[in-house]
């Protein structure tokens, strides 16, 4: 490669890094997003955990009144 064109050679890795990056941002202010949002429910009175087959605790909206 010439050295004429040298820092050329960094724009497709740093595309790509920065395309990475902003999708696990956006991936984890999703999950923590909901995770704030099921907690407030839950504190509210809204929602509540129950625990599956598992014993693993689910997030579960109350019904209506």
């Amino acid at each position: 490669m010439s050295d004429k064109y040298w820092q050329y050679s960094l724009v497709i890795p740093c595309t790509l890094l920065f395309v990475v990056l902003v999708t696990m941002s956006l991936i984890m202010g999703f999950d923590n997003g909901t995770d704030q949002m099921q907690q407030q429910a839950v504190l509210a009175g809204h929602a509540e955990w129950v625990a599956d087959k598992n014993g693993k605790p689910q997030f579960k909206w109350k019904e209506c009144k």
